[in-house]
């Protein structure tokens, strides 16, 4: 009586379970828990790319709301944002699209501001901070690779190359005959330099001597003509000293000087030549400068980068440890999953599996007219491998689950705070004394972060292996790696 009983509460237990969630798949998207706290205010953005629904919204790295909705208003995305009650906006408030994690998660990150009046609900975020579109950066890196290429095939032409090299050589001749003209005239130079010192005092001399008859009347002009007929004869001297120096040095280097000139003017002459090629548009480098193509490659090339970017941005990876202890076997069975999750709405699993009770080896041998009926039970590990597409709060997985073919759904609730699933495999009952599939049905509950809990019913469709479990595990995310590894390693930048 007892037997029939318990298999009376759980048939029952698993019609609500799969009640609920049949409920929930046609009714996804309106479900809540009691009135949904905090207020409503709206940011428009020109893209939103790498921001889905229940984006995590934060002010200074810490959540305070979630991303509601995002919708298209007038060819902009315009996004509801549900603020948490006690964090307070201001008119100047402002939104901007931040990164965050080992592969560059999106989040949304709001500045509370402080100019009255405060934001009420339903009003809208005024500044905002737009994301840089690169979406096409590495494509058109390509295309400025290739012009960049032309481009120095260019200056490998005939023509361009030997002017260019005229250019160089003319200007090291150049250097090589000033050099020569200064080391060969130093003295000289440091006699003309030591005059014009000599002739810059004496003016200062004068000067300052005559200061105060300048100050006066027009009548000490004849006391600042006495001093200048006293001092002039000297500056005369000094002046025709150095120019003499200076027409001495000339006329010794006069061939030389002569050589710089014509030198020069080539080289002049070859930079003119090459600006007249650019200007009229010829040859590579004249058509880049007047072609609006090469604008436009680079401002493809800029965008072609986004691309790339975007995936790895979207791409989150999960590792999943838990284990459950399974009160018909007596026994636990434990798991290691990783899912991978290019999008908020598909994912995959990847798992591996030991179950105390999996698949029977049956072997029938007759020896001498005797039968022999032989058993074995195999519990090594399965593998599990699922394709996962996520419909809001509902999500449908197919694949492979413990090494048969399965089927599975999952209904989350309180912010995927709690996951509500089925799971369906070993079609054929090749498993342990299974008539039928093996059907598990269970609850997982986040009771921290990293840690939750879970119980459930399983292989319900065989009522004499049917039986509870229960148990628990750790789940995190790569940017919660990054942290704990971060932390324990040593600090090796000294």
């Amino acid at each position: 009586m007892n037997e029939r009983k318990t298999e009376l509460l759980v048939g029952l237990f698993a019609i609500a379970i799969f009640a609920v969630l049949t409920f929930m798949t046609f009714k996804v998207g309106e479900f809540s828990i009691g009135k949904k706290q905090g207020y409503v205010v709206y940011a428009y953005f020109k893209d939103t790319a790498g921001l889905y629904e229940q984006t995590k919204v934060k002010v200074a790295g810490v959540d305070a709301g979630t991303l509601e909705n995002i919708g298209l208003v007038n060819g902009v995305a315009r996004l509801t944002l549900r603020i948490d009650p006690d964090v307070v906006l201001y008119s100047d408030a402002s939104a901007g699209i931040r990164t965050t994690g080992l592969l560059g998660d999106k989040f949304l990150e709001l500045k509370v501001g402080h100019n009255e009046p405060v934001l009420k609900d339903g009003d809208t975020l005024l500044n905002v901070e737009e994301f840089a579109d690169i979406d096409s950066m590495m494509q058109n890196l390509s295309t400025l690779s290739s012009n960049m290429t032309e481009l120095v095939s260019s200056i490998n032409q005939p023509d361009t190359r030997e002017a260019l090299r005229e250019s160089v050589l003319n200007l090291r001749d150049i250097t090589e005959t000033l050099k020569t003209v200064v080391s060969g005239n130093e003295e000289r130079l440091d006699r003309i330099l030591t005059k014009v010192d000599s002739l810059t005092t004496a003016l200062n001399e004068m000067v300052v001597s005559s200061k105060d008859p300048l100050n006066n009347t027009l009548t000490n002009l004849e006391d600042f003509s006495g001093s200048l007929k006293e001092q002039g004869p000297q500056l005369v001297s000094d002046l025709s000293e150095t120019v003499s120096e200076l027409k001495s040095v000339i006329h010794d280097n006069r061939s030389e000087l002569d050589n710089l000139i014509l030198k020069s003017s080539a080289t002049m002459n070859s930079v003119s030549s090459v600006a007249n090629t650019v200007d009229k548009g010829e040859g590579t480098i004249g058509k880049l400068v007047h072609d609006d193509k090469l604008y436009y490659a680079i401002t493809n090339a800029v965008g072609g980068v986004s691309n790339t970017l975007a995936a790895i941005n979207r791409f989150k990876t999960f590792i999943t440890f838990r284990g459950d202890y399974l009160t018909r076997e007596n026994e636990a069975r434990g798991g290691f999953y990783v899912t991978l999750q290019p999008k908020e709405d598909k994912y995959y699993i990847l798992g591996v599996v030991r179950d105390p009770v999996s698949s029977v080896e049956v072997t029938d041998t007759y020896v001498d007219g005797v039968h022999t009926h032989e058993e074995k039970v195999n519990n090594d590990l399965e593998f599990t491998a699922q394709f996962a597409k996520r419909f809001n709060d509902t999500a449908l997985r197919i694949g492979i689950v413990q090494n048969s073919f399965g089927l599975g759904v999952d209904q989350f609730f309180l912010d995927d705070k709690l996951r509500l699933y089925a799971d369906v495999w070993d079609l054929g009952a090749d498993e342990y004394l299974a008539d039928n599939a093996h059907l598990s049905l269970g609850a997982d509950y986040f009771l921290f972060k990293h840690l939750f809990v879970s119980g459930g019913v399983d292989n319900l469709l065989n009522s004499h292996r049917t039986g509870a479990f229960f148990g628990g595990g750790v789940r995190f995310e790569d940017e919660d790696f990054k942290y704990l590894f971060g932390a324990g390693l040593p600090n090796v930048s000294k």
